[in-house]
């Protein structure tokens, strides 16, 4: 599920439901509530995603991300047999000058912002690998974008689609 509306997808959000669940109901102080988005995760990802129910909630909880002081912790299967058993990618991460929806790693820190994944390998399979990712940074596509970097690109529901023809 898309988590709140942006390109392409204005309705059936996340935050579209919330505003839907919450319509009529009143606070202490007659206001209806709001929903302030905390952190998300990208479409077709599973995880935790956090809202926060007002606008103090959303600013402490935000300040956590902001001061690194709370670990993310993500598991991802890749396509390919990694190298190491664990390791770190880094780099700058920006949108791809030929397509703007995807995120592409950069050497040069004037095309995009600091990005840094610690990966361990969980297990190995025949032809792909699942990993534990503990980001340092939270930027968008990261995982995504730090393995299509070094060559072992995720796992997804189109992957497996073009694998089958």
């Amino acid at each position: 599920m898309v988590v709140h509306p942006g390109h392409g997808n204005f309705t059936g959000t996340l935050l579209n439901a919330l505003a839907w669940y919450f319509k009529g109901v009143k606070n202490k102080k007659g206001e209806e509530p709001k929903a302030y988005l905390v952190h998300r995760i990208d479409k077709d990802t599973s995880g935790i995603l956090l809202v926060a129910k007002n606008e103090l909630s959303q600013s402490r909880l935000a300040r956590q991300f902001f001061d690194h002081s709370i670990n993310r912790k993500y598991i991802a299967l890749v396509w390919g047999n990694l190298e190491k058993d664990e390791g770190t990618i880094s780099g700058y991460i920006g949108r791809d000058n030929r397509d703007r929806l995807v995120m592409k790693i950069y050497e040069d820190e004037e095309k995009g912002r600091e990005s840094v994944t610690h990966y361990k390998v969980i297990e190995r399979f025949s032809y792909v690998t699942l990993v534990e990712c503990t980001l340092e940074t939270g930027r968008t596509h990261q995982i995504r974008a730090h393995f299509r970097h070094i060559g072992h690109p995720l796992l997804t529901t189109e992957n497996t689609a073009a694998m089958k023809s």
